[in-house]
C-alpha cells in the first residue's frame, strides 16, 4: 500500500449523487530551480484528482470551499479506471482532509512582539 500526502489549494469539488462519493481537485505549487549546468526549470502547478467515498462527503460539503489550502492524506494506486476498464494512470483514494496552515519563518518573532506589547 502506498500512502500519499498532498498540500494544495482546492480548485473544485464535484459531488457524485449516483455513486455517493465526490472528487476533490487540488493544485499544488512546485517551485522552480536552477540546475548545476545552468539550465532553469520553471515553476509548475501540479493538479490532483482525489476520490472520497460516501462517508466523508457531508464533512467535505460542510467545511471546505474552493480556494482553501488543504492537506489530504490518502492511498495511491498505480492504475486508473475508465468505465470499468483499467487504464494507465493513477488513482488517489482520500482518507482524510483538513485545513492546512501557511508556514511562516517569523512566528517566534511575532510571539515575542505580542508578549512585549
Amino acid at each position: 500500500m502506498a500512502n500519499i500526502t498532498i498540500i494544495g489549494f482546492v480548485d473544485n469539488i464535484k459531488y457524485l449523487p449516483n455513486q455517493g462519493g465526490c472528487f476533490v481537485f487540488v493544485s499544488e505549487f512546485k517551485k522552480g530551480y536552477k540546475k548545476s549546468n545552468g539550465e532553469v526549470v520553471d515553476n509548475k502547478y501540479l493538479s490532483w484528482k482525489i476520490i472520497f467515498k460516501q462517508g466523508l462527503v457531508k464533512y467535505i460539503n460542510n467545511h471546505f470551499n474552493n480556494g482553501m489550502l488543504v492537506e489530504i492524506k490518502g492511498e495511491v494506486f498505480p492504475y486508473a479506471i475508465d468505465k470499468e476498464t483499467i487504464v494507465q494512470g493513477y488513482s488517489v483514494i482520500g482518507q482524510c482532509m483538513k485545513l492546512a496552515s501557511y508556514p511562516r519563518s517569523t512566528v517566534k518573532m511575532e510571539q515575542n512582539l505580542v508578549k512585549e506589547s
